[in-house]
């Protein structure tokens, strides 16, 4: 699902630069940019632009060309110098139009917002987001010169183009993360107290928001930050499960039970509910599914403890047999 950002009503600020706008409108307008700092700051230099070429069409140059045209016999020549302002003033309002269009291009927003399936999408700039359930990323139809700036809720893989010119951020509740080209995971999900990132491949920086810790990943790494302690902490990657939900590609290598439901899970998008007689403490798991349906694993993961499993309304229930 796609939403256009309509925080700013652009038609009163192209009334605004045309001196259109009433003065309730113009309220309004300001309104609107005071809640929006970042287009507030590029309004102000296009206002000022703008400003600059009002004040060429306010001199009079009437007066100014007659001095010059005392010293101009030929008609060919007054023509030209007609056809010169002519274009000269046809020059500040494309100048002034590129710079408003540019801004308008630059803010305007899009957000997607995932609820039952995983969503592939291509921001701009060539990079390509696998979009998790229940989340959502928000992005520019064009970014900035100076960085990709896009905010995540939720989980995604990234594969991030590389431009060493304009690093690529990813804001979300507690974490900036940037880099210049490489893959890898983020989970961050609005209202948990836990957020992770995980490299696939390349370098990523990770910046925790509510403290000064920060640390520069490697393919393999994985940062975790708690909300509850704010505490920002680095580990190795033990499997390629993170990305399970991703590719369907499970590994189990003495997982304890307990894991092994989560894992599951988060990979299909599912709850299961143990029966309390079911004991997981002591009970591991060696196994490697690829792409297999959830019947499948949830059939192997029974055989192999001597479970069996029910499904109703959505959940599934799993019990001695």
């Amino acid at each position: 699902m796609r939403e256009e950002d309509k925080n700013i009503s652009w038609s009163l600020l192209a009334k605004d630069l045309s001196g259109e706008l009433s003065e309730e409108e113009h309220m309004k307008l300001q309104e609107e940019l005071t809640e929006n700092p970042d287009i507030e700051k590029q309004v102000k230099k296009l206002w000022g632009d703008v400003h600059y070429a009002q004040t060429l069409k306010s001199i009079d140059t009437s007066k100014a060309w007659k001095t010059v045209d005392n010293q101009i016999t030929t008609k060919n020549n007054k023509f030209k110098l007609r056809l010169y302002t002519s274009v000269a003033a046809s020059i500040i309002v494309i100048v002034a139009s590129y710079l408003f269009l540019n801004i308008v291009s630059e803010y305007k927003q899009t957000t997607i917002t995932t609820s039952q399936a995983i969503e592939q999408i291509t921001l701009p700039d060539g990079t390509s987001v696998d979009l998790n359930f229940g989340s959502s990323i928000t992005y520019p139809k064009n970014f900035s010169k100076e960085k990709r700036l896009v905010k995540l809720s939720g989980e995604a893989f990234f594969d991030v183009k590389r431009d060493e010119s304009k690093p690529f951020v990813i804001e979300t509740e507690d974490l900036n993360i940037q880099v210049l080209g490489t893959s890898f995971n983020v989970k961050a999900y609005s209202g948990s107290t836990k957020s992770e990132v995980v490299v696939a491949s390349g370098k990523v920086r990770v910046d925790a928001k509510n403290n000064t810790e920060n640390y520069v990943l490697e393919a393999g790494d994985a940062a975790s930050y708690s909300s509850s302690s704010n505490t920002l902490a680095v580990h190795k990657v033990s499997s390629l499960n993170y990305k399970a939900w991703k590719t369907k590609e499970i590994e189990f290598n003495n997982t304890h039970l307990n894991e092994v439901i989560k894992t599951i899970e988060q990979t299909y998008h599912i709850t299961i509910v143990l029966d309390k007689e079911v004991l997981t403490k002591e009970k591991q798991l060696n196994a490697t599914f690829s792409q297999h349906s959830l019947d499948h694993v949830l059939e192997s993961v029974c055989q192999t403890f001597n479970f069996s499993y029910s499904k109703d309304k959505g959940t599934y229930y799993i019990s001695n047999k």
